[in-house]
């Protein structure tokens, strides 16, 4: 019988934290292609430097763990 060990309140924080980031991310990717399939530049331009920006705090955030 195996046991399963609860996660502590920081590994739940930092699940939260990683699954709504990844949700931000997807919402960012499906606004790219709804403005790539619409040819809306100026949304497209705007999604791509906003997913830009979470891509580069995610690096920035990992540089310590690296």
């Amino acid at each position: 019988m195996t046991h399963e060990v609860e996660p502590s309140a920081y590994d739940k924080e930092r699940i939260n934290h990683i699954n709504h980031l990844m949700d931000t991310i997807h919402g960012s990717t499906n606004e790219i292609y709804e403005a790539l399939i619409d040819r809306d530049f100026t949304t497209l331009r705007q999604e791509i430097k906003e997913l830009q920006v979470i891509l580069k705090d995610i690096a920035i955030s990992i540089e310590d763990d690296i």
